[in-house]
């Protein structure tokens, strides 16, 4: 009879109920002996935030859905835009995908708690004593928010200064109302009030207020004000009357002035503020709307599903063309002339297309809406010899101990969620800052994680994605939103899909029997083998 050393009989000594455990990690986090482990799922190591998709499916999936909507908010406060605006880079990790083509959809479970959330309460989470120390946030958009939100929970007084009259940034200003309605904003900025936090509004920084003097009134400064400039096509008539642009055109819009719009609109642009300023023109009274692209189908950085719904409410999409001018007559625009486009990437991968001269094409049009990308104004860092450029990828500071840079004003268009993330980890920062310790000790160990495993694809079910009816719009002045939200049975079915892919392990079977594992599991979900004397 053969014998297994201590070590060998201590292999599988750490026993997980995949039924009760949540793979939150906290297991992995008090094992004083570094031997536990979590085998992250693919959803959650892509989530630039690290939500705990799996956690907050599984616990769905279970019929437990406040349970769950309080694991999503332990890393999330704000589900009910990010639910509805995300760009979901869960979904494309997500292992279903890669097995039989349709992630499961992690958004929409969302979306179906944070809908939830009307029903049931929203604590406000658990914040230190006050410090003494404030913090000036230059931004309300999505890095300011999460900033925002981090800061007052660590203690800080935290003041928002926001050039626009209402709060929210880009979510508030730059996103239709049928994607993300103005209520769902106004309540996640209502939570951050009810915090503690304070809004100053209206005040444009290098205007109103300098640097310099914000600095001279806080302990410390994050500037997040994202990348609220447009860019422009530099073409000839694009300063003729019925050109606008995106960013500029859907502000106006939501600030409830919106412009004549009718006849033949052309948009230019193929990522999701020009899909989005498409499907506004409609709304406006155009009789019809075209979308032009220089990507190809399969290139378009658009959201697919919200591509689908813009051609089912009528919108046009025209691909692979790139602009060699806007036409005009008596000073304003009548046509948008166009070149087929080749290749937008060249063999590095970098942006830079090319065309067939001999492929042209005129498009009739009566507006033309120019929505290609957007731009950093740094105007508010003038004369502080500060560069956004230059921020540290991992602190966010910069070359003023002081001064902090949150969100897409460091490198650019980025998403909402990744947005959030910068502001978490300025905010990481500043507090590290405040209370004088070392700003990069340890930021960039991922932690006691595991991303190299099998996964068992016994436990999904064989359902196909749940697909929610969407509205479509019905016509003129229709602003609805479009996107519904799962009912409990759909939600249901749709979590059941989840391979519950992680799960935490002991790796290096030097378990002394300590129990801090078992003691601290918030579900009773692990259980250590010991030894019936020890014990």
């Amino acid at each position: 009879m053969s014998r297994l050393n201590l070590l060998e009989a201590l292999t599988d000594n750490i026993v997980i109920d995949p039924a009760k455990c949540i793979f939150c990690g906290e297991c992995v986090e008090v094992c004083v002996l570094d031997n536990l482990r979590m085998k992250l799922a693919p959803c959650r190591a892509a989530c630039p935030l690290g939500v705990n998709c799996q956690g907050y499916v599984q616990l769905v999936n279970r019929g437990e859905d406040a349970k769950a909507l309080a694991e999503l908010m332990k890393v999330l406060p704000f589900p009910g835009t990010l639910s509805r605006v995300c760009t979901a880079p869960c979904e494309n990790a997500c292992h279903r995908k890669e097995r039989t083509g349709e992630a499961v959809s992690i958004r929409g479970i969302k979306r179906y708690l944070a809908d939830l959330d009307d029903f049931i309460e929203r604590p406000l989470p658990e914040m230190a004593e006050a410090s003494g120390q404030s913090v000036a946030i230059i931004g309300s958009g999505p890095a300011g928010m999460m900033a925002t939100y981090d800061l007052r929970r660590k203690g800080h007084a935290v003041t928002v200064i926001e050039a626009e009259r209402e709060a929210g940034g880009m979510l508030r200003w730059a996103i239709p109302a049928f994607n993300l309605p103005a209520k769902v904003v106004a309540a996640e900025i209502e939570s951050l009030q009810q915090m503690g936090a304070s809004f100053q509004l209206g005040t444009r920084v290098g205007k109103d207020l300098t640097l310099e003097e914000i600095k001279d009134r806080h302990d410390a400064v994050i500037v997040a004000v994202g990348c609220g400039g447009h860019l422009k096509l530099n073409l000839e008539g694009e300063d003729l009357g019925g050109v606008y642009h995106g960013l500029p055109f859907l502000r106006d819009v939501r600030a409830g002035k919106p412009p004549q719009m009718g006849g033949k609109v052309v948009v230019i642009g193929g990522g999701n503020a020009a899909v989005d300023a498409a499907r506004t023109a409609l709304r406006l009274g155009a009789d019809s709307v075209t979308l032009v692209s220089l990507e190809n189908e399969d290139e378009l950085p658009a959201f697919a599903e919200t591509v689908d719904i813009a051609r089912e409410e009528g919108v046009v999409l025209e691909h692979s063309w790139g602009t060699l001018e806007i036409a005009g007559k008596n000073g304003k625009a009548v046509a948008v002339r166009l070149q087929r486009c080749l290749c937008v990437f060249d063999g590095e991968g970098k942006f830079n297309p090319s065309f067939d001269a001999c492929q042209i094409m005129d498009l009739p049009a009566d507006q033309v809406i120019v929505a290609i990308g957007q731009r950093r104004d740094a105007s508010c860092l003038e004369g502080m010899g500060i560069e956004p450029a230059e921020a540290d990828p991992v602190t966010k500071a910069t070359s003023d101990e002081k001064v902090f840079l949150a969100g897409d004003f460091i490198g650019g268009p980025s998403s909402i969620i990744e947005a959030m993330a910068s502001g978490r980890a300025a905010a990481e920062s500043v507090d590290l800052f405040l209370k004088g310790e070392h700003l990069k000790y340890g930021r960039s160990y991922p932690g006691p994680i595991e991303l190299e495993f099998e996964i068992d694809e016994s436990r999904g079910s064989g359902l196909s994605r749940i697909k929610p009816k969407h509205k479509i719009c019905k016509g003129k002045g229709d602003f609805k939103e479009t996107a519904a939200a799962m009912t409990t049975k759909q939600a249901r079915d749709e979590a059941s899909r989840c391979y519950s892919c992680g799960s935490p392990f002991g790796k290096y079977r030097t378990c002394w029997f300590c129990l801090p594992c078992e003691v601290e599991c918030p579900e009773q979900a692990l259980y250590v083998e010991i030894p019936y004397l020890l014990r």
